[in-house]
């Protein structure tokens, strides 16, 4: 069969092989004009992965004239040279076709490749909308983004002297054990709640900065209540109380969400944020503009709402409805629990011996309760804990990527206090 054009890619796709065609390059049975060249698919496909590939760099390893035998070359370098003298020329190769595939199946692949390209997640590049070769450069190749800087300084100030404090005790509380006295702290926490907290309107630096200072005030006040907590030495525990008062904080609106959800106080979309304003999932409008340069479609992926503040738990909350005295066990035992492993050393120690403080009082008030078999309960109480180790792994990844990315721009007085609030 022969071609009236030369063009590799009407040739050799549609041709076949017959018997008195031969090869110029090897001599070989032929199969059509690939290159501008009557050649065999062997050669051509040779021809392509030297002009693709290495064909530059080789050298002949004989006589610099070397010969095909029997239709097999043995020297690519006087191979490649043969194809030149005959006229082959790359300019019509094909970067995305396979040479020993038919014109049918080499269309198939074609259109599964552009299928599977328009499937394709938004690549990093893609999102950040910098070029890949741009993206990759030094962090101080980039441009500097201007940083916001809040200061914390008033605020660690008012939590060091939480913790060199007593907390006040009614005359009942003295003879109460460790858990008793937090579930009291709990409640004195929670005195100032309000049955039907504003909606917010919106969510920007200003309410961030509230919401965080009211959380680390709640929960350095609540801690103490722990008589063995308060006998640590000072620097134990600001370094504990730092690393645990965004979980405390999280955990606890989170049950009062699940509680005034089934109060009826609150939608299934609406999160109580704080004692006297809750969130609206649908209607919040967040203003990320003071810590990102990031739109707010671009960041759904990096701080979705719901997801960020532990949405899925709720429903758990719900289902299990623990008691005040459950709850308080339920979170300090977590936030003991991930601070020791967070801090490690010394403190991973006294946080082994808090806990056992809880287990005993946890065993007093089920026996108390006349509930002496209380393992499905406990295993209950700690599938939340499960859930929220889970959903912070998962939450913990998407931050690693914004980390990457160089996402926030947003500088602490103390940063030590945001490094364990993922």
């Amino acid at each position: 069969m022969s071609c009236s054009t030369p063009s590799s890619s009407e040739c050799s796709i549609g041709s076949v092989e017959v018997d008195d065609f031969k090869c110029e390059i090897c001599l070989g049975k032929g199969h059509g004009n690939h290159f501008g060249v009557n050649a065999c698919r062997a050669c051509a496909a040779f021809f392509r992965r030297m002009i693709l590939g290495t064909g530059f760099r080789q050298k002949c390893r004989l006589t610099k004239n070397c010969k095909p035998k029997d239709g097999r070359w043995f020297c690519k370098k006087c191979r490649l040279d043969k194809c030149y003298r005959l006229g082959m020329t790359p300019d019509n190769i094909q970067h995305d076709r396979d040479a020993h595939l038919s014109s049918e199946l080499f269309l198939e692949n074609h259109n599964k490749r552009k299928l599977q390209v328009s499937v394709l997640p938004t690549t990093v590049e893609e999102f950040v909308g910098v070029p890949h070769s741009i993206l990759y450069f030094k962090r101080e190749k980039l441009p500097k983004k201007m940083s916001t800087y809040i200061d914390l300084s008033q605020l660690v100030k008012r939590t060091e002297k939480i913790l060199k404090t007593e907390p006040l005790f009614t005359s009942d509380t003295f003879n109460m054990t460790a858990l008793e006295k937090l579930t009291f702290g709990l409640r004195e926490a929670r005195k100032n709640q309000q049955q039907f907290p504003a909606i917010m309107k919106s969510m920007g630096k200003e309410e961030n900065c509230f919401i965080w200072e009211q959380q680390l005030m709640t929960a350095a006040n609540w801690i103490m209540y722990f008589d063995e907590f308060r006998a640590l030495p000072f620097d134990q525990k600001f370094a504990m109380i730092k690393c645990m008062w965004h979980l405390w904080g999280r955990l606890e609106r989170l049950a009062m969400t699940a509680e005034m959800r089934v109060n009826g106080y609150c939608g299934k979309r609406e999160f109580v944020i704080s004692h006297d304003a809750l969130l609206d999932y649908d209607s919040i409008d967040y203003d990320p503009s003071w810590s990102t340069s990031y739109s707010k479609d671009e960041l759904m992926y990096f701080l979705d709402a719901p997801t960020y503040h532990g949405e899925p738990l709720v429903e758990s909350f719900i289902n299990i409805n623990p008691s005040d005295t459950e709850l308080v066990f339920l979170i300090c035992n977590l936030c003991l629990r991930l601070t020791g492993k967070k801090l490690g050393g010394e403190i991973e120690e006294v946080t082994q011996k808090l806990q056992d403080v809880l287990a005993d009082s946890l065993h007093k008030h089920y026996t108390d309760i006349e509930m002496p078999r209380y393992a499905h309960r406990l295993a209950k109480l700690l599938s939340i804990g499960n859930d929220w180790l889970n959903l912070t792994h998962k939450r913990k990844e998407k931050m690693e990527i914004a980390y990457i990315l160089d996402v926030f721009h947003v500088k602490f007085s103390h940063p030590e206090l945001f490094q364990y609030s993922v």
